[in-house]
């Protein structure tokens, strides 16, 4: 059914790997999901995955305030040994603390972003890849235009990169992250549903009521940023989220010796709307194509 959209929907539908060291030397890394959505380079994805992106900066400041600190112990010649021992445990740190990172938006390791627009709100936000060259994507999305019928029932398809293992190591001594060897190309992966329902969520200060599109097919991980698509190839919604409905059936299991209740729940997923997309492109005079 979806065979001819996905043939148009993948062109422009990307990985976001980002590679990480810690405070503690450890390496962690991740993938999600990016839209690419004009000839200029600029990009869409979910606000949660530009968070991500951004960890790096988020930890500066704490991580140059406790080697500041440590280093100001260190090198007090007016401590004595045993109070320099001391006042260094009592100094705080995070293990978690990012120290380096990489991020590949899909095209090459040299295009970057430098700066986003985004709503944490309706979990969307926007950024240009620099440097871009249009001939990389050799097709851009349509979106859905909103004041045609959205109806229910109607079969989506959602696009991203889950299932697939991110691996990288970091050298030291150039502070460069290299991908472990099968990690590229990342496989697609679409799974499909049907629109069931529009919800509206209120923002956690209360100021905001943002859209989202509801499909009974769930968002993976790996998938937050792609697409949610009809057959015609248009982009309804970005996958944000998944949601855990619960159904009300709580079946008694029996595990040995014990009874235990197990709660049953239906997973569906969310899509950041088209509305909320169009909302912050136009804020921000990203050019983006609409159904006719």
């Amino acid at each position: 059914m979806f065979s001819k959209a996905l043939a148009q929907v993948e062109q422009y539908t990307l990985p976001v790997i980002f590679a990480r060291r810690h405070w503690n030397t450890q390496i962690s890394s991740g993938c999600g999901t990016c839209i690419v959505l004009n000839h200029d380079g600029w990009v869409l994805t979910a606000a949660h995955i530009i968070s991500e992106t951004l960890q790096l900066e988020k930890d500066r400041p704490e991580i140059d305030s406790y080697v500041k600190q440590r280093d100001s112990i260190i090198n007090d010649q007016r401590l004595h040994p045993n109070d320099k021992r001391k006042r260094l445990r009592a100094l705080k740190d995070n293990p978690l603390w990012v120290t380096d990172q990489a991020v590949l938006w899909g095209v090459t390791a040299n295009s970057q972003i430098q700066q986003f627009h985004f709503n944490a709100a309706s979990d969307i936000g926007i950024g240009r890849l620099q440097p871009f060259d249009a001939g990389w994507i050799k097709a851009y999305p349509i979106f859905k235009n909103p004041a045609e019928p959205m109806l229910s029932g109607t079969s989506l398809c959602r696009l991203g990169f889950p299932f697939h293992q991110i691996n990288a190591t970091f050298d030291e001594q150039s502070k460069n992250f290299a991908l472990a060897k099968g990690v590229l190309p990342v496989p697609r992966f679409p799974n499909e549903g049907i629109h069931t329902r529009i919800v509206m969520a209120v923002s956690p200060d209360g100021k905001d009521q943002v859209k989202y599109l509801e499909t009974s097919s769930p968002g993976l991980r790996g998938q937050s940023g792609g697409p949610i698509f009809d057959v015609n190839a248009h982009v309804w919604a970005m996958q944000s989220k998944t949601q855990s409905l619960p159904l009300g059936i709580a079946p008694e299991v029996v595990q040995g010796k014990q009874k235990i209740v197990e709660h049953q729940f239906m997973h569906v997923g969310w899509g950041s709307h088209v509305e909320e997309i169009i909302k912050l492109c136009k804020q921000f005079g990203v050019a983006i194509t609409l159904s006719a």
